[in-house]
């Protein structure tokens, strides 16, 4: 099956670029979906082939792809995105392969550390000027909800169901937290739709040689505020970091993070956007170790609220 795979990719790749494969290198540790270099000439690339095929959403990558050029943000150049061949019946990707190492491969130490976070939150400060239409999933441009808290609910409705068929909590427990959740979310309807990056972690960030960034892996990308990805980041550091390094590199992005809006916002609703995408966190953790580690960490939360 492998090999018939890597068959299959060399030869939709050479008909894609016209030049021949030199190499294929299958990627480990990547649950989602299969992933390969390719290494074409002397030019590296990155072909994705999807397990799911209603995720990412049609036509989103390449809309996110024309905007960070559009707005002259550093990315990965999309070669195509494509869910018609029979072959890869859930669709591929063909992008470039950009320069350097993932974050997640250098040791940090505190202060090297916060030059990191100070360097991505400028990068960061940029993804959100991008304005989206509404909100939600972003689709081919246009999100799928005309209001923030209508998507909020939904989104929390989604999670709920999930969380219920899989006995990990009750109904009647879930619809208690919802409603503080919301009624304090609803105070964010009048922040903007922008561009979530949606997986703000150090395994998406690429550093060149030169040690600029770019984001890459926009598949979880959404349209939200600006808080929402914020929180998203705020919360994966807890389980990435000490008490000490947490504190320092939050503090060292929160700093050099830069928005038309109150700072102090983020301050005000960090919490509550923590209960909810912790929610969505026990979801997917399948190690009982983890997940426990995360079932407290979302308690926690939920007592702050």
């Amino acid at each position: 099956m492998e090999e018939q795979r890597t068959t299959r990719i060399r030869e939709k790749v050479e008909e894609l670029l016209h030049a021949k494969v030199d190499k294929i290198e299958k990627m480990e540790n990547v649950p989602n979906n299969y992933v390969y270099k390719l290494l074409v000439g002397t030019k590296p690339y990155i072909f994705k082939q999807y397990k799911q095929r209603s995720w990412p959403e049609d036509e989103k990558l390449l809309f996110v792809n024309r905007k960070l050029i559009e707005h002259q943000i550093d990315c990965a150049k999309l070669i195509t995105f494509d869910r018609c061949d029979p072959y890869f019946e859930n669709g591929y990707l063909l992008e470039e392969c950009l320069p350097g190492v993932t974050a997640d491969h250098r040791n940090f130490d505190l202060e090297s550390g916060k030059e990191f976070y100070k360097q991505f939150a400028r990068l960061v400060s940029r993804v959100h000027r991008i304005p989206i239409e509404n909100y939600g999933y972003i689709g081919s441009g246009i999100a799928s909800c005309g209001s923030f808290i209508e998507f909020m609910e939904e989104k929390y409705d989604e999670i709920s169901s999930d969380l219920i068929s899989k006995r990990l909590f009750e109904e009647s427990h879930l619809q208690e937290i919802k409603k503080p959740v919301m009624d304090r979310l609803r105070l964010c309807e009048s922040l903007p739709a922008v561009l979530n990056h949606g997986d703000l972690s150090t395994k998406n960030v690429m550093i060149d040689p030169q040690g600029g960034l770019t984001l890459i892996d926009w598949d979880d990308a959404m349209s939200y505020n600006w808080i929402a990805d914020l929180s998203r980041m705020t919360y994966w550091m807890k389980f990435y970091y000490n008490d000490a390094e947490y504190t320092a590199f939050k503090n060292a992005f929160m700093e050099h993070y830069r928005t038309d809006h109150s700072i102090g916002d983020f301050h005000t609703f960090e919490n509550t956007f923590h209960v909810w995408i912790g929610l969505d966190h026990l979801n997917y953790e399948t190690d009982p170790l983890l997940y426990e580690n995360r079932l407290a960490c979302f308690k926690e939360t939920v007592e702050k609220l």
